[in-house]
Parts: C-alpha cells; structure tokens; sequence
C-alpha cells in the first residue's frame, strides 16, 4: 500500500547537497525523503530547522569558521 509524507522541497548548491546527503546516511536516512537531481530533494518537513543547521554546522567546521566568526558570515540556506 502507498504512503504519503509530508515534506518540503529544498534547494541548495550541489556541496552542500553532498554535505546532506552524508548526513542523511550517518543518520540513518532520516532527513531526506526523495532526492530529485544535484540542487534538490524532498526532505521531512518537520526537519529542515536541523537540517540547516547540521549543514552549517559542516560546511562551516570544512571551512574552518569558528562559532565567533560563524554569526558574522551569511548561509546561502538561510
């Protein structure tokens, strides 16, 4: 029998997508319910908070930001 899931579409530039997706996978497939090409997915709507913040948190820590200068900079997923 078909199921339905309520999610979101969420879209963001391919590293960061990637950074998703290894997050999704360590977590057990939690976050994203149906991926459609390298900009977007379908994720569960009642995580694209955790989501963004797991990914800023990644991309950030990649990058080598630290959290003083983690609030100056602006996320392209805000």
């Amino acid at each position: 029998m078909p199921t339905a899931a309520k999610g979101a579409l969420l879209q963001c530039d391919p590293p960061q997508m990637a950074v998703l997706k290894s997050i999704n996978e360590k977590a057990g497939n939690i976050y994203i319910i149906e991926p459609i090409d390298d900009h977007t997915c379908l994720v569960s709507e009642n995580k694209v908070d955790e989501i963004k913040r797991l990914v800023k948190e990644t991309m950030d820590t990649a990058m080598g930001i630290g959290e003083d200068d983690a609030e100056e900079k602006d996320s392209d997923l805000d």
